[in-house]
């Protein structure tokens, strides 16, 4: 058996692509991986291998899962679904359907080996613009209710996973967003908000926070916090 391609080299053609739906002139695996072999680099970490290319007068972004590469778990996992790339631009498409301000997918691709992903591509336009900041919590505020309103939660709308555009604010980093109505869902979404900008949660249009769900999501926001503090000093302990 061999071994998934490092990053930087090219598709190992034993390994059996898959793809999502694709827009012409990105019909191939190959060629999304040459794609990214002529952009720029602009982000390269544990999670992600990120590139910035031109195709056909577009700006594309085209994203490599390295999670998906080095994550035995991940890997597993695929066997019953898509690999990251994939889910992505799925989750991409039914936002940009549902009338939701997210970059615009392209291409994305699955590459397998003995049923398990060991590579996932994906390619969408890129959105040109400056990360919001807590300055801008009336418009994310805002924007959160129209996802709420379509039937989406963010469950993590940071400010900083916001762009300002000169067309509007627009979602960008959108992978723990799910299709759910809950109270409590849409609830936790204002606390996080919240907590990330203090007062943001009187801009959310209809919020309650002597609400029975607004109460509980407050309750659950600080059990989280307490369990990460837990945690983090119990890895402390195991490393002395």
């Amino acid at each position: 058996m061999r071994d998934p391609a490092p990053p930087g080299i090219g598709p190992d053609p034993s390994l059996r692509p898959r793809a999502a739906e694709v827009k012409p002139g990105l019909a191939s695996l190959d060629a999304v991986v040459a794609l990214a072999a002529t952009g720029t680099l602009v982000h390269d970490s544990a999670r992600s291998r990120v590139a910035v290319a031109r195709h056909d007068g577009a700006t594309l972004v085209v994203k490599r899962s390295r999670r998906q590469e080095t994550s035995r778990w991940i890997q597993l996992t695929s066997l019953w679904r898509a690999g990251e790339g994939v889910r992505t631009h799925r989750l991409l498409s039914r936002l940009e359907a549902a009338g939701l301000p997210v970059p615009a997918p392209v291409a994305a691709f699955d590459r397998r080996q003995r049923g398990l992903v060991v590579e996932s591509w994906l390619v969408y336009r890129l959105v040109a613009g400056e990360a919001c900041d807590c300055t801008d919590a009336p418009a994310v505020a805002a924007l959160l209710r129209q996802m709420h309103d379509a039937g989406w939660v963010h469950r993590d709308p940071h400010v900083g996973n916001f762009l300002r555009t000169p067309a509007g604010l627009s979602m960008i980093d959108v992978g723990t967003a799910r299709a759910r109505r809950s109270a409590f869902a849409r609830a936790f979404d204002v606390v996080l908000l919240d907590k990330c900008c203090p007062g943001s949660a009187e801009l959310y249009p209809g919020y309650d926070r002597r609400a029975p769900w607004s109460r509980l999501a407050r309750l659950w926001s600080r059990t989280l916090v307490g369990w990460r503090r837990i945690k983090a000093r119990v890895r402390g302990f195991g490393g002395h």
